[in-house]
């Protein structure tokens, strides 16, 4: 534990006096509010004070040591949601599953079951404490993403090798489970899924459960029949008119639209393309440099 304690001393600058100051009560070193989720209510999220996010981005490289499984397909180098769904583009038959409560839900058991191999009890624990919240990961926190999915390696293992049996593609988004299949799925293979999440201590959000053929859909990025990718038309229609909003009558922010247009450019360059020529005509605010 010295050598960590030193480690964060140096990254962070902060006192010996004024880390242990935040590790006797992290809990008060976090601002909780709450923002609006994409399908509708309220999530939500804990953000750590300064110091406790700069001791935090100091023990990523801990927290980052053991391997993830492939499956993992979020927050990780090199992954992204376009990558995730080009893995299903061949895909029929697609059945998404949710995490209830995945951050929340990772305890500290599971934490030193996955990192024992990693560190020494003494600094399993410190790390537990800059790391945690309420017995849990809090949605917020840096270092949460990373440490769910290397909880959840083994579990990625086990439902990736489900393909043997059913011919599926299997992938994980944060708590977004997508399996897809060139062969019709049953809810055998959904109740199957829900066994191996419970035996390792999550739970399924069965609200979140749905099978597609006919419209598939993976983590907001739709796979048409010719199998592309696309954000879908009700994207394209809202984000144009977000767009000559903007540039025509200079209503709407500029930051949200532009983050918009840059997931189209992302996701169908093409037909970023196609709105670039037609609206750059209007542009006086350099929107599209």
């Amino acid at each position: 534990m010295d050598n960590i304690a030193a480690h964060l001393q140096k990254e962070t600058g902060l006192s010996m006096i004024r880390i242990e100051s935040i590790l006797a009560d992290t809990k008060k070193e976090y601002r909780t509010y709450s923002i609006p989720k994409s399908t509708g209510g309220r999530r939500s999220v804990s953000e750590p004070s300064a110091d406790l996010k700069a001791l935090q981005r100091a023990v990523l490289p801990y927290i980052k040591k053991p391997e993830v499984n492939k499956a993992a397909s979020a927050y990780e180098s090199g992954s992204s949601v376009k990558k995730n769904a080009e893995r299903h583009i061949k895909g029929k038959h697609i059945l998404h599953m949710d995490i209830k409560d995945f951050f929340p839900s990772v305890g500290r058991d599971m934490f030193f079951d996955t990192y024992s191999g990693e560190l020494s009890v003494g600094d399993a624990e410190l790390l537990w404490k800059i790391v945690s919240l309420d017995g849990g990961l809090p949605i917020g926190a840096a270092t949460s993403p990373f440490i769910a999915n290397r909880i959840m390696a083994k579990t990625d293992k086990k439902l990736g090798r489900l393909s043997l049996s059913v011919f599926l593609k299997y992938t994980r988004y944060a708590d977004d489970m997508i399996f897809s299949s060139r062969i019709r799925l049953r809810q055998s293979l959904a109740d199957k899924i829900g066994a191996i999440i419970e035996n390792a201590g999550f739970e399924v959000n069965g609200k979140k459960t749905y099978f597609m053929s006919a419209r598939k859909q993976v983590t907001g990025i739709i796979i048409t029949d010719n199998n592309e990718l696309s954000v879908g038309t009700s994207y394209k229609k809202q984000l144009k008119k977000d767009i000559y909003n903007l540039l025509v009558k200079n209503s709407g922010k500029r930051g949200a639209v532009r983050g918009k247009y840059a997931h189209l450019q992302f996701i169908e360059p093409e037909y970023a393309d196609t709105v670039k020529k037609k609206y750059i005509r209007y542009d006086k605010i350099g929107f599209f440099k």
